[in-house]
């Protein structure tokens, strides 16, 4: 999009936040494009199937989706010996077959295994390789809102700062709504001193913005358009991306979370979206629009909340009056791309984390110019919740290259961008167990292996673990994370052991 098409439309205020993105145009003129990636894309995601699940957790996924499939194996190995969730729904429950469903994971509680009369060996089947085998979903509605995080409005555990958790203290406004108060939409008194959006609605309305280009419900497929910060998806209508949640089909008191019937008037209906679109939040979304850096307030209008004075008038309306974002700080950070979501313990590594915000210019108060730097660290999440602080080794807006500490235990942990107040949405960093051994011994056709990170053994065929002696491969009678010991036809020569996490060898005594 051309700088003097944003400078036409220089009312246009166009949102780049988790529900539908739409835009303003003026007769033939066509609506500014905008960035939908920032977090996670904007876009109804219903009525899956396996084909659908592998468009974004595939090995090439669509531009600005933050998903890196390559991590999802060694995420699904890392859960084996710990606690099942109640609300799991693994495959194979009773994997030992006594009648009593396991408590932990184990490898065939999610693996099949059949017994080949040809080669008298168990071979692996591999369907539970379908998403939706575990990942389930009700009628039409997207597999991602049915979870437990959500039914219990911790929205922020996949949308980070982009959105607020219901109930969490942060502030909304309880004074009476005002002119400027923004409505979700069909304000009566909505800003008409600028041209309607294509579907015919004035600023001051949510769905200003938030709504398809011809104002018509659906919009097509989930390809990409380029624009010149990145690939936007497709823009469907406010209601479809909240409505597609299908949070209400389980319980349908939870469409009080958004309706709320007690309020007085349709000018309050603007608090109960506040309870997820919070003041802080929705004014700490800004893009850097001309490649010198983010600076709130002093970007090209038309990409964010924040971006100019004019994106203001999108929600609050009232053209021409200068207005601020009261509760405004540091930008929210947004990861959408990862040099690595899998790392080996034991050794530093360095990944490279791809997104925007990372850094932001602040107007000095003194000097009225945007000369103060803020940047983001980096926040590591175990399982258990503890959170690591690290520091970038690099950082710009778009890029952080951060090191991994070798000390870092392996698991599967949470990372995201933090800067101050603000944090950005999350991204999965598994660390594997280094696979080391520390002494093979052999006596009597039986090899003793002590060592670490070995994880777990599958007794079948490409299994991926197996213990290995100059090319012949031995019996296993028992196998735990440190010790194995394994038959073989005689002893001698290098010793090799084959995990799902790596290998490692050494000299056989």
């Amino acid at each position: 999009m051309k700088k003097s098409l944003f400078t036409s439309l220089g009312f246009a205020a166009v949102f780049i936040v988790g529900t539908a993105v739409s835009s303003i145009s003026i007769a033939a003129v066509p609506a500014p494009t905008v960035v939908q990636n920032q977090g996670i894309p904007d876009g109804v995601f219903n009525n899956l199937q396996e084909s659908d699940c592998r468009t974004c957790h595939n090995q090439n996924p669509p531009a600005g989706i933050p998903v890196n499939p390559t991590y999802l194996p060694n995420r699904h190995h890392l859960l084996v010996d710990m606690t099942i969730p109640a609300d799991s729904d693994r495959p194979n429950p009773d994997p030992d077959g006594d009648g009593i469903p396991n408590t932990l994971y184990e490898c065939l509680s999610c693996h099949v295994l059949e017994f080949n009369t040809s080669t008298f060996m168990y071979e692996l089947v591999q369907n539970f390789r379908n998403c939706l085998g575990c990942h389930e979903q009700a009628a039409e509605a997207t597999v991602h809102h049915l979870t437990a995080l959500a039914a219990a409005q911790d929205c922020k555990a996949c949308h980070g700062g982009l959105i607020d958790n219901p109930n969490d203290g942060h502030y909304i406004p309880t004074y009476q709504p005002s002119l400027v108060t923004p409505w979700p939409s069909g304000k009566v008194s909505g800003d008409d001193t600028v041209p309607p959006n294509s579907a015919g609605t004035f600023a001051g309305n949510c769905n200003f913005c938030h709504n398809t280009a011809d104002g018509q419900t659906g919009a097509p497929g989930l390809n990409q358009e380029p624009t010149q910060l990145g690939s936007i998806a497709s823009v469907y209508q406010n209601h479809e991306t909240h409505h597609g949640t299908g949070l209400a089909l389980a319980d349908s008191t939870r469409c009080s979370w958004c309706h709320d019937l007690t309020q007085p008037s349709p000018d309050y209906a603007i608090r109960a979206c506040e309870n997820c679109h919070g003041v802080s939040s929705l004014h700490n979304i800004t893009a850097d629009t001309d490649g010198n850096g983010v600076m709130p307030g002093a970007e090209l209008p038309g990409y964010s909340h924040t971006g100019a004075q004019s994106d203001c008038w999108g929600c609050h309306g009232n053209n021409g009056v200068i207005l601020s974002a009261p509760m405004s700080g540091p930008a929210i950070p947004s990861i959408a791309s990862m040099s690595s979501s899998t790392v080996a313990g034991g050794i530093d590594s360095t990944i490279t984390l791809g997104g925007m915000n990372f850094t932001n210019y602040i107007r000095n108060p003194w000097t009225g110019a945007f000369d103060i730097l803020v940047g983001s660290t980096v926040q590591l999440t175990d399982a258990a919740g503890n959170a690591t602080l690290l520091t970038p080794a690099s950082i710009t807006e778009g890029m952080i290259e951060v090191v991994i500490p070798a000390a870092t235990a392996a698991g599967n942990y949470q990372l995201t961008a933090k800067k101050g107040p603000s944090e950005g949405n999350p991204m999965n960093l598994t660390i594997t167990p280094q696979v080391s051994i520390s002494s093979a011994v052999c006596a009597g056709g039986t090899l003793a292996i002590t060592g670490s990170g070995f994880n777990t053994y599958l007794d079948a065929s490409d299994s991926g673990t197996s213990v290995t002696m100059d090319g012949e491969t031995g019996n296993v009678t028992s196998w735990t994370g440190t010790q194995i010991e394994a038959g073989f036809s005689s002893c001698g020569g290098t010793a090799t052991v084959n995990t799902v996490f790596g290998s490692d060898s050494a000299s056989v005594n």
